[in-house]
Formats: structure tokens, sequence, C-alpha cells
């Protein structure tokens, strides 16, 4: 069983991840995205829907087929 850690971070930490490689998901909806940018370098994969509903094992499952699991991942 592997072992998740969360945690908010800093610009300097962001930076350090990912000159480590780390991939960055952008869980935002579109609207979100057009009003202030796309992170250069994510993968856009909306996580709820503009009423609120989400389908978090469907998600989980395209975020497998994004990052391998032993990838660390920033989160937007």
């Amino acid at each position: 069983m592997s072992v998740s850690r969360f945690s908010n971070i800093d610009n300097v930490e962001l930076e350090q991840l990912l000159a480590t490689g780390a991939a960055i998901v952008d869980v935002r909806r579109q609207e979100e995205w057009e009003q202030v940018g796309i992170v250069a370098g994510s993968e856009l994969l909306t996580f709820f829907t503009a009423d609120g509903r989400s389908n978090p094992e469907q998600w989980l499952r395209q975020l497998d087929e994004l990052v391998p699991v032993e990838q660390p991942l920033i989160l937007i």
C-alpha cells in the first residue's frame, strides 16, 4: 500500500517540485482557465462541473492515464 501526502506549497516549493519532474494537473473548469489562464505544462482535468457535481472514480481513472502513480503530482 502506498502512502499519500498532501500539503499546500509556496512558489519556491512549486519550483523545486517542478525541477524534479512533478506533473501539474489543473482541476478547474474551463471558465476558470479562461479568467485566470492556464499554467504552462499543466494537464487540464476538470474535477467539478459548473453545477458542482463530480465523479471521483472516473476522474481518478483519467488521472491514472495522465500521471504514473509514483510521479509527484501538483494539483491546481
